[in-house]
């Protein structure tokens, strides 16, 4: 979360740093200054020079140089007509800067709700993961409980049958004495008679 947040600022610090320094860029060329003349100096004007004197007659006289033609300076090629056109391609193109930090400003927005929404949503699960553990623990233990009391009662139960077994033994011992004691008696009885 907190990468989101340092990459969030260092995104806007950025931007804002490419706006103010497109910004400072544009100030300087507010100023109406004349637009910019061309570093070459205009070439020398041809000037005509009168003939030369014809030479004696023994000697043909040179070919007369080709007449002279008007010298035309072409302006250098400007890419503008005039300042306003400079300084309206300018304005669009800061607009458009702006329009694009703007629009990269509302991605990282959206891109870091999204990354919110999806930690949120994570943190949500892992608390109904926690909560069902929690329960399953309970169930768990609500079962150990009830199993340590059955046992308890089977040993209660085997405790009872194993005194249920002694007490029948007993009395079967008993009844065998009683049995042995009334067969003498009987005898005794016989042997009086």
């Amino acid at each position: 979360m907190r990468q989101r947040y340092f990459l969030a600022a260092a995104f806007a610090l950025v931007m804002s740093g490419c706006l103010v320094k497109g910004r400072a860029r544009t100030t300087s060329s507010n100023s109406s200054a004349p637009p910019p003349s061309s570093s070459e100096p205009p070439p020398p004007a041809m000037v005509q020079q009168p003939p030369a004197p014809p030479p004696p007659m023994a000697q043909q006289p040179p070919p007369a140089p080709p007449p002279a033609q008007p010298a035309v300076v072409a302006p250098p090629p400007d890419e503008h007509k005039n300042h306003g056109q400079a300084r309206k391609e300018e304005v669009h193109e800061r607009n458009d800067a702006r329009k694009d930090a703007k629009e990269a400003e509302k991605d990282a927005k959206r891109a870091e709700k999204a990354a919110d929404k999806a930690e949120k949503k994570a943190d949500k699960a892992e608390k109904k993961a926690d909560k069902a553990e929690v329960k399953a623990d309970k169930a768990e233990a609500k079962a150990d409980k009830a199993e340590a009391k059955a046992d308890k009662a089977e040993k209660k139960a085997d405790k009872a049958e194993a005194k249920a077994d002694k007490a029948e033994a007993k009395a079967d011992k008993a009844e065998k004495k009683a049995d042995k004691a009334e067969g003498a008696k009987s005898e005794k009885a016989k042997g009086k008679k």
